[in-house]
């Protein structure tokens, strides 16, 4: 089964803002972005779509498949929450904070938020319950799942047997597809950050 791990494409807000699970504004090349992910995707067969449902994600699920086509929206595709740092530039947080986070983000906890295991914990329980089942029975349709970033990190992590301090080597562009093939037990990766 093809599975196609879909970014949201490029936000208003730019990088300089930690916007982990706020909605924000997506950026004014949105259908440029849109429409270079369409080449990358089947046409020919309807896909299961997954997708976190943040704004920035649901707009663009909704886009990408057909009418017809429910987009089954799952919270524990979010991206990372930030807590109390969501919406503040990231110059404007205490170094005595930031510092053992960016140290240590897969087991230091934003203030009021979460770290990096807590992501993988709830993606990990998101493939096996919604799509190791769908690999198993092989009914042959691709499988959208769009989301963000750090979940696309913490699968590749899952899929790659990474250590979770190295899943930020993991390049992703905004507006990017990877492609990996699973049965549900073993997974080849076909392409990242296309």
């Amino acid at each position: 089964m093809d599975i196609y791990l879909i970014r949201h494409t490029e936000v208003a807000v730019g990088r300089s803002v930690a916007y982990g699970q706020t909605d924000v504004e997506l950026a004014d090349n949105y259908i440029e972005q849109r429409d270079r992910l369409r080449t990358f995707l089947p046409t020919e067969l309807s896909a299961v779509t997954f997708a976190s449902p943040l704004s920035r994600c649901r707009k663009l699920a909704l886009e990408l498949t057909e009418a017809d086509e429910p987009v089954l929206f799952d919270d524990r595709l979010k991206e990372i929450h930030f807590g109390d740092w969501e919406l503040v530039p990231w110059s404007d947080i205490s170094r005595e904070v930031l510092d053992p986070w960016m140290a240590d983000f897969v087991n230091v906890r934003t203030p009021n938020g979460e770290n990096f295991q807590d992501v993988f914990d709830r993606v990990g329980t998101f493939w096996r319950e919604q799509i190791v089942p769908l690999a198993e029975t092989g009914t042959g349709q691709p499988v959208f799942v769009i989301t963000h970033g750090g979940v696309i990190r913490a699968l590749l992590c899952l899929f790659l047997d990474l250590s979770l301090q190295n899943a930020y080597r993991l390049h992703l562009d905004y507006g990017s597809v990877t492609k990996v093939t699973t049965n549900g037990l073993y997974h080849t990766i076909q392409y990242i950050n296309r």
